[in-house]
């Protein structure tokens, strides 16, 4: 083209977009007079359409533009001087040019006067504003206009989505499409996948992302250097975005000599547009917006866009604006049933117990008070039942960190107070907080994506663990199971401590898996896979699968329990899984893998063991639990010595209450028996285990007379130490069971009949019991028989060996190094010794069955003994012996008869 004497210009802007390309092109139909210049060059989206679908027609050069020739200047999709190039300069050396603008950014500082055109910010897209003015005029545009004006509306409206899409965008867009728009298009050209250099930028963008707080707004914020241009960053942006639930995300990018800055998000009092054209002169939207500075580093933006955003940025909601003020609580001195009926009275759930002096000193809610009053505690102090561990919020924190301290089984509200103090100013419910959260549902609750990605980690964690820590066979067992879950489409779970030992790497073999459904059916379709057999326990709703190797396999009916009466065993009834974790003990003990029916082995959580795992804490699951069931207490202690677990301060409390209660004098003697049998059978952790029950106050409430003095104390650890030795000997006789030996040392002070109370409160069975009344006398007469220092070795077998394991090591405890000496001799050697000779032998020789062969084996054994005579002088010896005693001066035998 020549150079002509008057110029009109449609000019879109600086690296056009569709948006820009597309009103640009079709705006011809309005103003035919003019003639379309690119500034700059398009983004690679716009650059491939056209190679694969042709070049632009009539398009300008600059060579071809004379700027003094220029009359009309048609902007579109931007007003911003620098985002226009050189016709910025020519516009800025030329006033006298008329401008017009079609574009649908919000007013910025840089912006060029214009005169006309159509500028609105109520819509998403340029595009939507042209094909406006289209209809308006009663100009159709032809089918390829329609689609490029499709193009421009889709990619500015994240495909009709982005909050700034208006219904305007919407009716536009369907126009289009009657008008012969190509949805086809659309979806090849405007919303292409990224290639693998955009991929890259995101893979570095989500592994350098960093999410700060400022003013207590959660504010995303990545730095890149790129070394060079890159185009078409601004998809990445809303796409990071779109990954990690952000309000705000801030993406800069180096370019060699310029840094961009490219902001996406909604929050609500801030405007992205007018951010960027303070911190980097650009503009944009409330909601999108970009800008670039030369001379700048991203690291130097970064910390300019932190100062400017702690002075810009609205604060968040805090506890203060969600709280209920004055509070409503129950007074501390208040009874179970007069706590009830205040919160019946008031209608709600639940309440801060309060102190004369007005401060919190615990919390109580209408189930935790139902339980007290069936099991008959209505006129005990409310802070019998209530639990201390209260949730304190300063009036200024954030609402937004509020939601996750009341998710699970933490308290049903928050307690505001100023710092230091526990006088509350008011309550924060979880009411309060979801109605924060209205209108930001689709935030609360995780984008699709990004929970699939959490999803996937958690399932691929727990796999290998499954992969690393489980051995081969057991894993097949495990797979089995999920494979008979699979095929019945029941429900089904690993549970409880297996799975708490995966994840802390103890070794656990044994399975008890729930089911959602029949857990005996299950159980039989389980044992015809594995070759095992079936034993139900139809009240309970649980089977055992019986396996060839003798193992075995739990399976229980999800269900949940209630106690009629403290320390009574549970009723139990069908339920889900929730309800089925949330009977058990510990938190730690409520976590499960969900084996099917569908899906990889996931982890279910619904209680927090996962996080008290990692914090170290073993915590009770509800303020009644150990007086529903005592015996908890003995395995609170159990598991914190076993897994090294600190007892939360309010589950120590809970267990004083409980022990207060005399919840222990309803306890069946076997339940106690077995329960204090686990604790005492774990060399490692028994004798601090009853140090433990004796600070807790358990040991007197089992037997007024135990106690763990600084005697018992020296003789319990004795006593374990013997155990060791038995154990690393590798002796098997007689038999020792540790909890029976750390019993006997307990009650070693008490009186008969007191030993003889204890046995009947644990009901040990006779034979166990008579060891326990009669040991004392048993072991004092070993003892007094031990001190002859002329005493002969088959003596000292007597007056041993016809003491229990038990009473042989707590005399070994007991004793000096010479009683140490003849119990290690009567254990390894004395007890040992075989004799050769039988009596059969020896009727063989002439005499005749009767006492006199029994006593003449006897006199042999102690002259093997005394080592008098050796294995091959026993016949001997008992024939020399029997011939005496036949004698008219014949001798007595030189030992009794065993």
């Amino acid at each position: 083209c020549g150079r002509e004497a008057a110029m009109e210009l449609l000019v879109p802007h600086l690296g056009a977009d569709f948006d820009a390309f597309a009103s640009a092109l079709v705006l011809r139909r309005l103003h035919p007079a003019a003639r379309l210049f690119f500034p700059g060059s398009r983004e690679g989206s716009v650059r491939r359409m056209l190679e694969a679908r042709g070049p632009v027609p009539d398009e300008l050069r600059q060579r071809d533009v004379d700027p003094a020739a220029l009359v009309r200047v048609i902007l579109c999709d931007t007003r911003q001087r620098e985002r226009l190039g050189v016709v910025g300069e020519w516009l800025h050396a030329n006033p006298a040019v008329e401008v017009l603008a079609y574009d649908h950014h919000p007013d910025s500082p840089s912006d060029v006067p214009v005169s006309g055109g159509r500028v609105d910010a109520a819509v998403g897209a340029t595009s939507t504003l042209v094909a406006e003015a289209l209809r308006e005029r009663g100009v159709r545009p032809e089918p390829e206009e329609a689609t490029l004006l499709l193009m421009g509306i889709y990619e500015d409206t994240g495909s009709l989505s982005y909050p700034t899409t208006s219904a305007r965008d919407l009716a536009a867009a369907a126009w289009l499409v009657e008008s012969g728009g190509e949805l086809d298009a659309v979806r090849r050209w405007a919303l292409h996948s990224p290639d693998r250099a955009h991929l890259d930028v995101l893979h570095r963008m989500t592994e350098g992302l960093e999410v700060v707080r400022v003013r207590g707004q959660r504010v995303g914020i990545v730095a890149l250097e790129l070394g060079g241009f890159l185009d078409e960053l601004a998809p990445l942006v809303s796409r990071c975005l779109e990954l990690f639930d952000l309000p705000l995300l801030f993406a800069i990018f180096g370019e060699g000599d310029r840094t961009t800055i490219i902001g996406r998000g909604h929050l609500p009092g801030f405007h992205l547009g007018h951010a960027l054209a303070e911190v980097a002169g650009g503009g944009g939207h409330d909601t999108a917006a970009a800008g670039s500075v030369k001379g700048a580093t991203p690291l130097e933006l970064r910390e300019r866009l932190l100062r400017w955003l702690e002075t810009a940025l609205p604060p968040t909601a805090r506890a203060r604006d969600l709280m209920i003020a004055p509070v409503t609580g129950v007074e501390e001195g208040a009874t179970v049933a007069a706590a009830k009926a205040r919160l019946v009275r008031v209608r709600i759930n639940a309440a801060p117990v309060l102190a004369a002096s007005g401060e919190a000193v615990g919390a109580v809610t209408r189930q935790m008070l139902d339980a007290a009053l069936q099991h008959g505690l209505s006129e005990r102090p409310v802070a019998t039942v209530m639990r201390q561990d209260l949730e304190w919020v300063e009036p200024d924190e954030p609402a937004d960190e509020l939601a996750p301290r009341m998710v699970g089984e933490r308290p049903r509200f928050l307690l505001v107070a100023e710092p230091g103090t526990r006088r509350p100013l008011g309550v924060v419910t979880r009411m309060a907080v979801l109605r924060h959260l209205h209108g930001r549902l689709e935030q609360a609750a995780e984008p699709l994506e990004r929970r699939a990605r959490e999803q996937r980690t958690r399932r691929q964690g727990i796999g290998s663990l499954l992969a690393e820590r489980v051995p081969a066979p057991l894993r097949e067992r495990i797979e089995s199971i999920a494979a008979v879950s699979r095929e019945s489409g029941v429900a089904a779970y690993l549970v409880g401590g297996f799975v708490r030992d995966l994840l802390l790497g103890r070794e656990d073999r044994d399975l008890d898996v729930v089911v959602e459904g029949d857990g005996p059916a299950f159980a039989r379709r389980l044992a015809a896979v594995l070759g095992g057999r079936v034993r139900e326990h139809e009240a309970f709703l649980t089977a055992v699968v019986k396996l060839p190797d003798r193992s075995a396999i739990d399976v229980a009916t999800a269900r949940s329990e209630f106690y009629r009466a403290p320390a009574a065993l549970p009723e139990v009834e069908s339920s889900a899984l929730r309800q089925d974790l949330y009977r058990r003990d510990f938190t730690i003990n409520t976590l499960a893998l969900r084996l099917g029916p569908r899906g990889p082995v996931e982890l279910v959580d619904f209680f927090g063991g996962q996080r008290d795992l990692k914090e170290g804490v073993l915590r009770v699951l509800h303020s009644l639990s150990f007086i529903d069931d005592p015996t908890r207490v003995l395995r609170a202690v159990r598991l914190s010595l076993r897994l090294d677990l600190q007892i939360s301060p309010e589950t120590l409390r809970l267990i004083r209450v409980a022990v207060a209660e005399g919840v222990f004098d309803q306890l069946s003697g076997s339940r106690l028996r077995e329960e204090l049998d686990l604790l005492l059978d774990e060399p490692a952790t028994a004798v601090r285990g009853l140090e433990r029950l004796d600070e807790l106050g358990v040991l007197p409430a089992i037997h007024p007379g135990l106690r763990v003095d600084a005697r018992r104390l020296a003789l319990l650890r004795e006593a374990r130490a013997a155990f060791d030795w038995h154990r690393l000997a590798g002796l098997e006789d007689p038999p020792v069971r540790l909890s029976r030996l750390l019993v006997l040392a307990l009650a070693r002070p008490l009186a008969a009949a007191a030993r003889r109370e204890l046995a009947g409160r644990l009901q040990w069975p006779p034979s166990d019991a008579e060891l326990l009344e009669r040991f004392p006398w048993r072991i004092d007469r070993a003892l007094r028989e031990l001190a002859d220092p002329a005493l002969p070795p088959h003596r000292a077998h007597e007056a041993l060996g016809g003491l229990r394991g038990e009473e042989l090591l707590l005399l070994f405890a007991e004793g000096g190094e010479d009683e140490r000496g003849w119990v290690r001799r009567e254990l390894v050697e004395l007890r040992r010794l075989r004799l050769t000779v039988t009596g059969g032998e020896l009727v063989a020789h002439g005499h005749a069955p009767g006492p006199a062969i029994g006593a003449a084996l006897a006199a042999t054994r102690a002259a093997r003994l005394d080592g008098e005579i050796g294995p091959d002088q026993e016949l001997v010896h008992a024939l020399q012996w029997l011939r005496r005693e036949a004698s008219p001066a014949g001798q007595p035998p030189r030992a009794s008869s065993p």
